[in-house]
């Protein structure tokens, strides 16, 4: 297993460089959903050691964008390239259609991320499905809402250049007009160690 110490992003990044290996995660002071305060890891090794622990999973997710595959723990998100200009876009899910969004983008969510980024635009965190919120649309009142955790997502780029993103990550893509990317349920999970 890995150990993590840190925030939410030292978690991102060793999920990113050690995908689904368990994680042991503690913070400083504060307790959160899989981790532990630094000074109860006297008491959690020795469990481990025992076997001691269960395994919690965390759904991810797939994005597919040209021949690049990318998962993310938290998030996947459109974002405009030049803050200056709103991005125009298409997006299809299920049965639901926008044919154009004007605006800054979208951010699709896990239920791992929803009380991030998701959450920050108007989202309120769930435990199921997959979490879909406009960022800034200019055109649309919808309020983010959630979809199947099976449910394939599909962005297409109608004007301006935008970045694609995931989790906290520095590698990007750049996708033009007319580009096309794909966003689903991945078959890989991230898993947490619990005492």
């Amino acid at each position: 297993f890995v150990i993590c110490y840190g925030g939410d992003g030292t978690l991102l990044v060793a999920e990113r460089i050690y995908p689904s290996i368990p994680k042991l995660c503690f913070k400083p002071k504060k307790k959160g959903k899989y981790a532990y305060e630094l000074d109860s890891i006297e008491r959690i090794l020795p469990r481990i050691k025992k076997e001691k622990f269960r395994i919690e999973k965390e759904m991810k997710l797939l994005l597919k964008f040209k021949k690049f595959k990318k998962e993310a723990l938290n998030e996947v998100q459109l974002h405009n390239e030049f803050p200056g200009r709103a991005i125009r876009f298409s997006l299809q899910v299920n049965f639901k259609s926008f044919k154009e969004v004007i605006g800054d983008g979208v951010v699709i969510s896990t239920p791992f991320g929803s009380s991030a980024y998701y959450s920050s635009l108007g989202g309120k965190p769930f435990e199921k499905g997959i979490g879909i919120a406009f960022n800034n649309p200019y055109n649309l009142r919808i309020k983010p809402w959630r979809v199947n955790e099976n449910s394939k997502i599909k962005i297409k780029v109608l004007r301006e250049k935008g970045l694609i993103l995931t989790d906290n990550d520095e590698e990007v893509f750049e996708i033009g007009v007319g580009e096309k990317f794909w966003v689903r349920k991945s078959k890989n999970y991230a898993n947490f160690i619990l005492v």
